[in-house]
């Protein structure tokens, strides 16, 4: 169990993995940790260096409200994208 966070290297294409075994996104500063209290070995593949990283201090996200459930930046990019097509779409009246 770790005492503090630990920064992590996740790639993009990993994350959902690292998600799913407890890494936490610092939105502030664009890392992935593991968070205090959490078994730190699983995530081993990711540590900054070949040790465990130097704690890293995570502050508390100002909002409490949790981002949509399991929606990744990809699919709200994809639903902005559509959304744009068809507000700008043309449309042809009979």
């Amino acid at each position: 169990m770790t005492a503090t966070n630990i920064a992590l290297k996740v790639p993009f294409n990993e994350k959902d993995q690292a998600k799913a075994l407890g890494a936490k996104w610092n939105a502030e500063s664009k890392h992935w940790y593991v968070p205090q209290g959490v078994n730190a070995e699983p995530f081993a593949k990711w540590f900054t260096t070949g040790a465990p990283a130097a704690p890293v201090n995570t502050p508390a996200p100002a909002s409490k409200q949790a981002p949509a459930a399991n929606q990744s930046l990809d699919d709200d990019i994809d639903a902005i994208n559509a959304r744009l097509r068809e507000a700008f779409e043309v449309r042809e009246f009979d």
